[in-house]
């Protein structure tokens, strides 16, 4: 997916490390509040939450967040350098994982799936989300 042009853009590197999590969410706050949205505020930081933790458990560092807005609409991606990629798994009422697709299903108007670099799926794979305004109200 391309980035439109007038987009305001931040992009951070975050360690492979369950503090990050924490670090991430902040990061998006601060972004969020300096472009005047934070009515996406508990969107996003809900869907950054479940992908940066995923990409710590599951993928392969290098990990990075960035944040993209356009017009009244937030794009976040969660880049990192695992072939694997999300799969949704069903989660009984006693499993400690299994709920973090269905959050970011939840919280983000639309996500999906992207290689890290074109027609070179090994390099790793971007998840990304968007959460729009209107959607927040």
């Amino acid at each position: 997916m391309k980035t439109p042009q007038n987009a305001l853009e931040a992009c951070w590197d975050l360690p492979a490390d369950p503090e990050a999590v924490g670090k991430a969410r902040g990061l998006a706050r601060e972004v969020l509040a300096a472009w005047d949205m934070s009515s996406v505020e508990k969107n996003v930081t809900m869907v950054v939450s479940e992908l940066v933790s995923n990409a710590i458990l599951h993928g392969k560092a290098p990990i990075t967040l960035a944040l993209y807005m356009y017009g009244r609409v937030v794009r976040g991606e969660v880049t990192d350098h695992s072939a694997g990629w999300p799969n949704p798994v069903p989660a009984g009422p006693e499993e400690e994982h299994g709920r973090g697709l269905a959050i970011v299903t939840a919280y983000a108007d639309r996500w999906g799936v992207v290689p890290a670099s074109e027609g070179k799926p090994a390099d790793g794979k971007i998840v990304w989300f968007v959460c729009a305004e209107w959607r927040s109200r």
